[in-house]
């Protein structure tokens, strides 16, 4: 691992190109924990979800945190191997965000029938401030960065693996009403995209 991080940065691009990218990342995350706060104060709409009226809610918290953060961690130990990957799920992650920051922004959505708020106490006491948010809905940001991980990998199993723990993660939320189903249903095509636009701007 340590020779593949050498060989990465004997290019002078890829230097910049990391430290742009974690600059970058670093100020959209700031900014979006400012605007987690003022996204809660505003009023929003609020649809009735077909798919959301099949079931009752149930508290899922801790297997969607397990699953959620085991397989972000699995994801992130396994791009450490290839810079490359590493520094493009970054970048792709900053993407998303800003994604969520305008999809949040156009679209503000009260919390659905019969919600029972996640806990994911690093949430609350990170991007949170340490309140629950019911507003941070469309997208599903839990289902699409483990979206991320499937787009970005090369090989087929590790693609499919990420693919369906992001499906789980998905059904999971609408199970426990966190999520409209279509803040589910976005988060796959906005993780694409953010992948694409990552690998567009992104050295080879």
């Amino acid at each position: 691992m340590n020779s593949s991080w050498r060989s990465y940065f004997s290019e002078r691009k890829n230097t910049n190109a990391f430290i742009i990218t974690i600059a970058s990342l670093a100020l959209i995350l700031f900014a979006f924990l400012h605007f987690l706060t003022y996204n809660e104060a505003r009023s929003g709409y609020h649809f009735n979800d077909p798919v959301l009226n099949l079931v009752a809610a149930r508290d899922l918290s801790l297997v969607t945190f397990i699953l959620t953060y085991g397989f972000a961690i699995a994801g992130l130990l396994i791009a450490l191997r290839d810079p490359a990957v590493l520094v493009k799920l970054f970048a792709a992650y900053a993407i998303l965000t800003l994604l969520r920051i305008c999809t949040l922004y156009l679209l503000p959505l009260e919390p659905p029938a019969g919600i029972l708020p996640l806990e994911d106490v690093l949430l609350r006491f990170s991007f949170y401030s340490g309140r629950a948010n019911l507003k941070d809905l469309f997208f599903s940001g839990h289902t699409a960065t483990l979206f991320l991980f499937a787009f970005a990998f090369r090989k087929p199993a590790l693609k499919i693996t990420f693919a369906c723990a992001a499906l789980l993660v998905g059904i999971l939320l609408m199970l426990q009403h966190v999520h409209y189903s279509i803040d589910v249903a976005v988060a796959p095509v906005a993780a694409w995209v953010a992948v694409r636009l990552a690998r567009a701007l992104i050295p080879k």
